[in-house]
This record gives structure tokens, sequence and C-alpha cells, in this order.
């Protein structure tokens, strides 16, 4: 038994201890951790800590704990699990370290609140502790082994997380449930396992895979994870009051691994990111009522990012399905840009506030780097981005109806990208422009300088809907026509931009809406080889072609064109001119010698300067090959003329080759066409039409223009209607050094006026016998009007001088139409009067020649009738009568007889010969008449009296006998007329004399006496 006793003793101590320690474990353990925790929570943070049961077995160092909870400040839970199960190992002891069989963690969660003034809740529990004397900062600052730990198995089961953020306006909530988390042979020394698994939902249909593996010595951690179903609203929730838009929709989804390491050195890290996704992205501006934005899908595949590095390389990025609204509002605002503006004002003081802390927080803070100095810039490769099938609707709500197309579908594929310097990005893009249209570009791009070469190509985009502009500044609609174009563009760093290729617009179509009438339109209009350089700045452009070009121009009562009201905007018509007043008609005619609409008075020029050519601005270099117009059709119409006047020109075929701004060119041009069909126009010469120094040589024909159609113009100005004739006009106008010398040629064939038109505005003018005057025997009227003057002189007009011209030319004919047979025919500028000796009708020789001449001038003009008027004079013919018959009775007294019988004139002659028997002649027959006792004339009385006979006055007495025996002569009035009518015979007789001219144009008309001053007698013939 003593022999036993130690052995008993042995066990009795063993027993003891074992219950000690097994009390100690069962009970102490759980009693002063309760206690220690509960009071560690007191002293430090002041809150009061739950716990539920603590268990603890000391043999198999277990450790249970369930109901933990730490309250926030606000007394709501911060940090709290279900139960806690902690397996201890006793090789613990061996390993110098905690080893841990087995730690599971049933329903945990943690609450993580960023409050109002921005601190973080988790924060308060590095709170309450006493500073670290200055050995243990010291210690703790010298590089120390870390804690030897292992762990066989960490396990996390149905987990919680919840997050708030009270930061902002709208207080943020988010939680993250269930999180399972399992970690296995975890070891804080170098070795194998670390393997870790992480699973986590978020609702709605959130979810989180994480697994790898992770060394703490050195510092690494390599894995693998997984992201679906996030809502992309709930992440924009977060940020809402700090941005301008909202998301409405979209779903994100990741899968990658990653790599982090230290390995003694800087944070290494590794991202593969092997597809992210986002789907179903919708984005508005807050409040808006609808999406501006709609992706049906994201996807970046094969992303890499290098944190070490600084770069980031993905292999290809793809947006597919996208549907985009952009419109311009009423004010001009684009409203994409409400995506990006700031957001409201309203509960934004805090966050204003933060963001104005945030520089000066930003600048006091010290730059994070990487390896020391300063971090190299990151670098950004995606050598794949793609954008397929998007939609963009585009409109104007600023114009009325609101201007809308579409872009169905947007292909857009760009290589290259890099943030690297002098990168260049290949660019295509191809698409639908209205359904109909399509658009295809090429291009390279030098991110960097912004160098640009592309290649463009248009075909088939409808320009009908830009009938919206058109309705706002304009009255022209525009039915139909398609846009084409191939171009080459290139854009340099230095502002060079260039532009190569052709364009055309084909089938256009344009109405005059207040008309409803066709405007402008043609079948095809192409400009090819255009070449466009900024530097030096040059256009040149190989050939224009315009096919089946038609215009119509009318003149509207109110005498303003279609242009100008097709040009303006409806219900914005100006007040246009009055037709002139009668009065006024002269002038209104003068500036409408090929009608247009009177121009606005501009005022009168301040200087000088604009008309010297010295000071005109340098030309654009600009220079067209080939202008060529293929069946053009041009359809003009007056309306302002009673009754309407309508004339087409077509077809209208030609060129202009050569065309430049350089003031030494001559362009070439030709064109040929028809008036209403059958009247060949011809235009051709040369020109410099595109230089500010103008030169023009330029002939134009037109044959056979058929002139009853200008019936409303001949009636209104003219006073006439027109029944027959043809118009055929030969014009050369020379401009050169800004002065024109003008030729121009007018012939009308077989013109004939028709009935009288009782007109205001027409010329009162008897013009039919202006047109027998200007019309030749063959029925020709022959005109050349030439005209020069200085075409900066602003009161110099064609039209107008032309209309002046010819204004003049009629009012000479018909004013002074013998100076104008004169002066074709000779005779001189008074054909017409022919004079005749007093007494006498005899033609002297020059009388002869200008009746000569006249004749001409008859035989030419077929249609002018003469009036030869009956013309005596009383004074000069009666005296002149009386002395023939004091002649007659001097000649009978000589041969012995009385009057009436006739002698022969050379005895008469033979006694007037000497003064002495003239005078004796007279003495006899005065005395004889008078009687002998009648006194004598004072100079015959002195010659009597005179005893020289041989020295007296014989012709004074001669003259005053002779003007005696004349006044007693009398002569009657039918001897006056018969005289006139001899006169008047006399001149028919030389006129008809060659049987030339039909002598029912000639007429004996009964004229009046005249009171002539002068030594003749003057017969002044009238034409009608």
């Amino acid at each position: 038994m003593g022999r036993y006793r130690r052995y008993l003793i042995a066990f009795a101590v063993v027993a003891v201890l074992l219950g000690a320690y097994a009390a100690a474990g069962f009970w102490a353990v759980p009693h002063f951790a309760r206690s220690n925790l509960t009071s560690f929570v007191k002293t430090h943070w002041g809150r009061e800590v739950s716990v539920g049961e603590i268990r603890f077995n000391p043999f198999t160092l277990r450790l249970n704990v369930s109901q933990f909870s730490l309250p926030d400040a606000d007394g709501k839970p911060l940090i709290a699990f279900e139960h806690l199960a902690a397996d201890l190992q006793w090789r613990s002891i061996f390993r110098l370290g905690p080893s841990f069989g087995e730690i599971l963690l049933n329903r945990p969660y943690v609450r993580a609140v960023i409050r109002k003034d921005g601190e973080l809740n988790l924060a308060d529990l590095g709170k309450g502790f006493a500073p670290a004397p200055p050995q243990a900062k010291a210690k703790e600052e010298e590089k120390s082994k870390p804690l030897r730990l292992y762990i066989g198995r960490l396990a996390v089961k149905d987990g919680a997380t919840a997050f708030e953020d009270h930061t902002h306006p709208t207080p943020f909530e988010a939680q993250l449930t269930p999180i399972e988390f399992e970690l296995r042979n975890f070891s804080t020394v170098a070795g194998e396992g670390n393997a870790y698994h992480l699973d986590a939902s978020a609702p709605p249909g959130a979810h989180l895979t994480w697994s790898g593996t992770l060394e703490l010595t050195p510092l690494s951690s390599r894995g693998a994870f997984l992201v679906e179903g996030v809502q992309a609203r709930k992440l924009w929730s977060y940020v809402r009051d700090s941005v301008p838009f909202e998301v409405t929709s979209g779903d994100l989804a990741l899968k990658g691994t990653y790599e982090l390491a230290t390995n003694g050195g800087p944070l290494a890290l590794k991202v593969d990111v092997q597809n992210a996704t986002l789907t179903r992205l919708g984005l508005r501006p807050r409040a808006a009522p609808q999406d501006y934005i709609d992706l049906a899908r994201l996807e970046v595949d094969g992303t890499h990012v290098d944190v070490g590095q600084h770069s980031v390389e993905i292999e290809k990025v793809k947006l597919s399905g996208g549907d985009i609204k952009v419109w311009l509002d009423e004010k001009g605002h684009l409203n994409l840009l409400d995506l990006a503006s700031a957001p409201a004002a309203a509960g934004a003081a805090e966050p204003a506030a933060a963001a104005a802390a945030a520089p000066a927080a930003s600048a006091s803070a010290p730059r994070t780097q990487t390896s020391g100095g300063n971090p190299s810039p990151w670098t950004v490769q995606a050598p794949e981005i793609a954008l397929e099938g998007f939609k963009i609707g585009a409109e104007d709500r600023g114009v009325k109806p609101v201007f809308s197309t579409v872009i169905d579908p947007l292909n857009v594929h760009v290589t290259g990208f890099s943030t690297a310097a002098k990168s260049a990005l290949d660019v295509t893009l191809d698409s639908k422009v209205n359904a109909t249209g399509s658009l295809v570009a090429r291009a390279k791009l030098t991110a960097s300088t912004g160098d640009l070469t592309a290649h463009v190509e248009a075909d088939n985009v409808g320009l009908a809907v830009i009938q919206p502009y058109l309705n706002t500044y304009t009255s022209m609609s525009l039915l139909k026509g398609a846009l084409g174009a191939k171009l080459d563009l290139v854009h340099r760093a230095d502002g060079y931009f260039a532009v190569k290729g052709n364009a055309n617009v084909g089938g256009l179509r344009t109405l005059d809406t207040v008309q409803k009438r066709d405007f402008i339109s043609w079948k095809d209009f192409r400009v090819s080889d255009v070449d466009y350089k900024s530097a030096p700045q040059t256009l040149k452009i190989g050939n224009i072609t315009a096919v089946a070009p038609y215009a119509r121009l009318i003149i509207f009562p109110d005498q303003v064109m279609n242009i100008t009201d097709v040009l303006t905007p409806l219900g914005t018509k100006p007040k246009h001119e009055s037709p002139p007043a009668p009065g006024q008609a002269t002038a209104a005619v003068a500036d409408r010698a090929v009608p247009t609409p009177p121009k606005a008075k501009k005022p009168a020029p301040k200087t000088q300067h604009a008309v010297v050519p010295a000071k005109s601005p340098t030309p654009f270099p600009m220079s067209i090959g080939t202008v060529r117009l293929v069946n053009a059709d041009l359809d003009y119409t007056d309306l302002w003329i009673k009754p309407s006047f309508s004339v087409a020109i077509k077809p209208l075929n030609g060129t202009i080759t050569g065309l430049s701004s350089d003031p030494k060119s001559r362009a070439k041009i030709r064109l040929d066409g028809q008036v209403e069909r059958y009247s060949p126009a011809h235009i051709a010469g040369e020109a410099n039409l595109l230089s500010a120094d103008l030169y023009t040589n330029i002939t134009m024909s037109f044959k056979d223009i058929d002139l009853t159609i200008a019936n409303p113009y001949s009636g209104r100005f003219i006073g006439y209607k027109i029944d027959k004739g043809k118009l055929s006009v030969d014009v050369t106008y020379v401009v050169e050094d800004r002065r024109l010398d003008a030729k121009q040629h007018f012939v009308v064939d077989q013109l004939e006026l028709g009935d009288k038109v009782d007109s205001p505005d027409a010329m009162h003018l008897p013009m039919k016998l202006a047109v027998s005057l200007l019309k030749d025997k063959d029925g020709v009227i022959d005109l050349d009007l030439p005209m020069n003057g200085s075409i900066d002189d602003p009161k110099f007009r064609i039209g107008p001088i032309i209309w002046k011209v010819f204004v003049n030319l009629i009012v000479k004919a018909v004013t002074a139409p013998f100076a104008l047979l004169g002066h074709l025919f000779g005779g001189g500028e008074h054909v017409n009067i022919i004079q005749f000796v007093p007494g006498s009708a005899e033609l002297d020789q020059p009388s002869r020649d200008q009746l000569a001449s006249l004749a001409k001038g008859l035989k030419e003009r077929p249609n002018l009738k003469l009036d030869v008027p009956i013309v005596y004079s009383e004074p000069l013919d009666r005296a002149q009568l009386s002395q023939a018959r004091v002649h007659d009775e001097l000649a009978a007294r000589v041969a012995g007889t009385r009057q009436g019988k006739k002698h022969p004139d050379t005895a008469l002659a033979a006694a007037l010969a000497d003064p002495k028997a003239h005078f004796q002649l007279l003495l006899e027959q005065y005395k004889e008449s008078a009687g002998k006792d009648a006194p004598l004339p004072d100079a015959a009385a002195a010659v009597t009296a005179a005893k020289n006979k041989d020295g007296a006055d014989y012709q004074a007495g001669i003259e005053a006998l002779d003007s005696a025996l004349a006044g007693k002569v009398e002569v009657a009035q039918a001897d006056l007329e018969n005289l006139g009518k001899e006169r008047a015979k006399a001149i028919q007789d030389a006129l008809l004399a060659d049987g030339q001219i039909d002598p029912g144009r000639v007429f004996i008309v009964v004229g009046k006496s005249k009171d002539d001053s002068g030594p003749k007698v003057k017969v002044e013939m009238a034409l009608k």
C-alpha cells in the first residue's frame, strides 16, 4: 500500500491539476474573456458589447463564441456574428506560433458607414488607445519578423456587409450578402498552400467569386475573380449627386486574374481581365423623360494592366447595338451636353465644400510613387476598337418642321489606338443615312499631332431632309435630290488642309413654294477633279457638268423677281417697289432693254476707292478647267407686262473652258441654243470671269427670233402690236481695263406694226413712220448701236443705255426723217427742202441733185409716201410776177405791139442793153400808163431835167421808173397759186422721171402762203 501511495498522490495531484485546468478552461477562460472583452470595449470605445455564450474546451483547445455584437455610435451593430468556432492545435508549441486547424465564422456582419462629416465609422476602432512611447515606436520601426501564424482552414458562412454613405444629399445604401469565404493552409511563413476562395452576392443578382493564394513573406497573392450581375444603376446611385446624368439600366460582368508581389521591392500588381461586358446600358440627364444613350452591349476582351509598368493593354473593344438620340433645342443647346454639365446646385453645399477643400488637400498630400522619383506616365493600348450596329437619330428643333436625320447602322472600326507619342490610328466607317444614302470613310489619325489623312465616299445621300432649313431662310421646297462624293482629305498639325476628289448632286428638283411651280432642277450636276489647298490657298476644279439644268425666271406684277421671293422666308416678304407711274414710263423701260426688275438705289459711295483698280482685293486663286452645259432649259416669264410675256431658251449646250482668277487668263466660251425652239442663239468669245480685273470679249448672236412673242412689250412701250417680224442680233462686248466697248448690230426683217394699243407708257411718236423710215426696200431694218464707257461709273448700265440709244434713234427718225434719208442716201440734212427763185418754177441743178438723192431714198424705203406742197410767197413771188409783167410790156413796146403779143427776147435785150434807150423805153411806158401829166419819180425827173444827157444817172432813173411801173401792176391770186402748182409739178416730175417710183406714193397737196425773208422761196416736202 505504501508503495502505491506515491502513485496515488501523484494521481491526485494530476487529477487536481487537471481539474483545476479543466475548471480554468471551461469556466475561467469564458468568464475572463467576457469580462476583459466587456471592459476593453467599455474602456477604449465607451460602448457596451453584446456577447452570447462563450465556451472553451481546454483539452481540444476549441473556442466557441455566439451572438457577438459590437454597436456603432448610433447604437446599430457595427460588427457582429452569430457563431465563431476556432480549433487551436497543440502543435502551436512546436511551430512557435498559433496554429489553428479550423476557424469557422457563421453569419458575420459588418456595417461600414461614412458619416455626414466624411468620417468612416470603422475608424472608431482605432481610437481610445494611448500613444505608444518613443521606445516602442522605435522598436516598431525596426524591421522584425512577422508573427508565425498557421490556419488549416478559415471559413466564413452566410456573411453580410452593409455600406452607407451619408455625405450625399440622398444617403447611399448597399448590401453584400451572402458572403462565403474559405482560406486553406494559410501560413505567415514561406511555404505552399494559402489558397482562398470567396463567394459573395448582392441583391438583386450581383455575384462575386474570388479565389487564389496569399503569402505574407514576402507579400504576394495571385488568383482569379468573377463578377456577374452588377447593376450599373446601383453603382451610379452612389455617385448620383456628383454627376449630372442618370444610369437607368445596365448589367456589368468581369472575369479575370491577378498577380500581386513585392519580392523585397516596390509593390507589383498585374491584372488580366479576360472579358468585361456591360449590357443594356441606358444614360439620360437627371429627371429627363427618356434615355439619350442606349448601349446594347460593350465587350472588352484581353485587358492587361501592369501597375508597375504603368501600362494598360486591351486586345479588343467592341460596342454593339447602340442608339444615340441627339438634338438641338429651340435655343441651339445640344442635349448631349446635359450629360456632362455640372450637377444642380440644390443640396450640393457640402459636396461643393468638399470639392473646394480637395485641391488644398491634394496639394499638401505627398504624391504616390511606385519606385521613387517621378512616376512614368501611363500608356494605354487598344489595337482593335469596333462600334457595330449603332443608330444615331439627330434633330434640330430650332427649325419648323423639326429637322430629322437617321444614321443607321453606323459601324466604326479603329485599329492601333495607343497613348504613346506619334502613334497613328486607322479608322474605317460605314453607315446608312436615312435608309437610302451611304457614307464610307477610311482615315489615319495621329492624335498627338492632329495629322489626318482620310478618304470619304458618300452615295445617294438624300437632300430633301434639309427642307426645314429652307423653310427658315427661303420660300423654296426641295422635293428631291441626292448627294454623292469621293473625297481625299489631309490635315496637318501646322494647320495645312487639303481636299481632292469629285462630287455630284443628282435628280435635283425644287419648287417655288408660293407659286407652286418648278424653280431650279437638273438631272445631274457633277464637279470633278477638285483640288483645294490651304497653303498656299488655291482651288482647282477640273470639270463642272450640268446635265439638263432647268431654271424658271419670273418677274411679278410689282417688278420683283421670283429669285428674290424664293430667297425670302415665307411671311417675311419685303415691301416691293410699285410699278412706275405713266410719267415715268421711259425711265422704267430704259431699265428693261432685257427685262429685269428694278434694282434698289444704292447710296453714292463716300469715296472713289472702290473704282480704282490698283486697290482691288487680291483675287482668290481659283481655276476651273471646263464648265459644260448639256440640254439646259431656261423659262422666262414677265407678269409685270400686260398681257404677260413668256419665252423659253432650250436646249442650251456648250462649254466654258479655262476659267481662272489669274488676271492674264482668258476663258473660252461657246454656247449654242434655241429661243422658242426655232431661233438659233450662239454665244462665243473669251472672258476673265473670276478675276477682279475683268476682261471680256464676247460675241452673242440670236437669229430669226419671232417678234410677235414680244407683243406685250411692244404694246406697252411702243403703242402698237407686232403683226409680223423677225429679229436677229449680233453684239460684241469688249471689256478691258474696266472700260466697255460694245458693237451691237440689230436686224429686223419684215416688221409690220398692227393695231394701236392704248398704253400710258407708250412713246407718243409716229411709230409706223419710223418703221417705214428704217425699213429698206427688202423690208429689213438694219441698225448699228455702238456703246462705250467705264463700268466703274455707277450711272453706266448697259440696259438703259441700249434703250436710250434706240429711243433717240426713233425720235430722230420721226422728227427729222429727211436728215436720216440724207445721211443714208446723200442730199444733205435738208434734202426735203427745194428752193425756187421768186416768181419762177424752174429747178436749178443743186435742186435736181437733191431730188435725185431723195428719189434714191424713196426707192430704198418703199413704204414711205411723200407730200409735195403747193407753195408760193406773197411778197417775193408777187413782186417778181409784177416785174415780169412790166418786162412783157416793154418787150411789146420794143416790137411796136401791145401787151399780149409775143416778141423775141432778143429785141428786148438789145433795147435794154443801152441805158439811155432803156430809160427812154420805161419813160414812154410810164407816161402811157400814168398819163402824160403824171409826175415822174424824183430820180427819173432828175434825168429828164439834166442838160448834159450823157452825164445823167440813167441807172437810178431806170430803177425808179421800173419800181413805179411794177407798183401799178395787179397780180391775181390765181397767178400765185398757179406758180405754186408749177413748182410742185416740177418736183413731182423730177422724182418720177425714171419711172422707178410708184406715182401713187408722191402727192401734191395744198400748201400755205409763205412769207419767206430770204432771197428764194422754199418748198418743204413731208413724209407719211
